[in-house]
C-alpha cells in the first residue's frame, strides 16, 4: 500500500475537488463515458451509485500507473493535508475527464483518473508530515507524488489513515 500526495492548491484543482469529490458524481451521469466492464466494476464498488473522482495530466501517467487499489490519497493545500481517502479503481479515459473537468489552457485534460472512497477530513500540517516521511521541514506538496514503500509505511504508522475496506481489483 502506497501513500499518494495530491496537491489541490491551484484554481482548477480547488474547483475539481468541489465538483467531483466534495460533491460526488452519480455513476449514471458518467455511464455513457465508460465501458460495460468499468460500469459493472464501479457498480460493485459503489453500490449507492455516488463516487468521488480525481485525475492527473498525461505528464503524470508513469506515476499514475503505480497506483493500486487500497492506496491512501492525501489531498493537500495551504500548507496542510486537509483530507485523506482510499483509492478504489483507476481508468485512463480522456472523454470522461473532459466531461468532468473540461480542458486546461493547453487543451489537455486530467485523463489519468482514479476513484476514491472513505474520504475523511484531516489536518496534518506539512511540517508534521515532513518529519515522518522524512522530507526537509519546509517541503511543500507541489506535485502529484506516490511515496515509496518505506515512506508510505512511515506515514501510515504515524497517522490514522488506513482503509476500512480493501478493494483488490484496480487496473
Amino acid at each position: 500500500m502506497a501513500v499518494i500526495l495530491q496537491p489541490c492548491a491551484n484554481k482548477n484543482a480547488r474547483k475539481h475537488y468541489v465538483d467531483t469529490i466534495k460533491n460526488t458524481v452519480s455513476l449514471e451521469s458518467i455511464s455513457s463515458y465508460i465501458n460495460d466492464k468499468e460500469l459493472n466494476e464501479l457498480q460493485s464498488i459503489y453500490p449507492q451509485g455516488r463516487l468521488a473522482i480525481w485525475g492527473v495530466m498525461p505528464s503524470q501517467a508513469t506515476k499514475w500507473h503505480r497506483i493500486q487499489a487500497g492506496d491512501i490519497t492525501l489531498l493537500a493545500k495551504e500548507g496542510a493535508v486537509f483530507a485523506s481517502a482510499v483509492t478504489t479503481y483507476k481508468a485512463h479515459n480522456h472523454a470522461l475527464a473532459e466531461h468532468l473537468w473540461g480542458l486546461d489552457d493547453d487543451g489537455k485534460t486530467w485523463e489519468y483518473i482514479y476513484f476514491i472512497a472513505e474520504i475523511h477530513n484531516q489536518h496534518i500540517p506539512y511540517q508534521e508530515l515532513n518529519k515522518v516521511i522524512p522530507y526537509k521541514e519546509n517541503y511543500g506538496i507541489r506535485g502529484f507524488t506516490i511515496l515509496d514503500e518505506e515512506k508510505s509505511l512511515n506515514v501510515l504508522s504515524a497517522f490514522d489513515l488506513a482503509s476500512e475496506t480493501y478493494f483488490p481489483d484496480c487496473e
